[in-house]
């Protein structure tokens, strides 16, 4: 889609957390984190890029969790194109974060 290899997304805190951007046809790690399931396309000529989250997760292991995601026909509808992934082993530094991602925003596929 384009050569950008992360995105950073900020949370409700302030906080900024660099994903690394996946197409959904690259193989995806069995590491455990958080995703980003979203609509990316380009805002014009030299404008970037513009992404819209469509649902955002976390789990023990992307690739078992994206081998069959949630709320697919919902994500199907949004034109689900990109997956953005943040690796983070502990348990309870990824609810942490999931939590800063989430709060105040109203995702379509949630």
């Amino acid at each position: 889609m384009f050569k950008q290899k992360e995105w950073i997304f900020t949370g409700k805190s302030g906080k900024e957390y660099t994903f690394g951007i996946f197409a959904k046809t690259r193989p995806i790690p069995e590491e455990a984190g958080i995703y980003i399931l979203s609509y990316t396309h380009p805002r014009g000529h030299r404008a970037g890029f513009k992404v819209n989250m469509l649902y955002v997760g976390g789990t023990e292991n992307f690739r078992q969790e994206l081998n069959n995601p949630p709320e697919a026909d919902c994500l199907w509808d949004g034109n689900w194109n990109c997956i953005y992934l943040l690796e983070i082993d502990d348990m309870d530094e990824r609810l942490k974060i999931l939590e800063d991602l989430i709060s105040g925003y109203e995702f379509p596929c949630q």
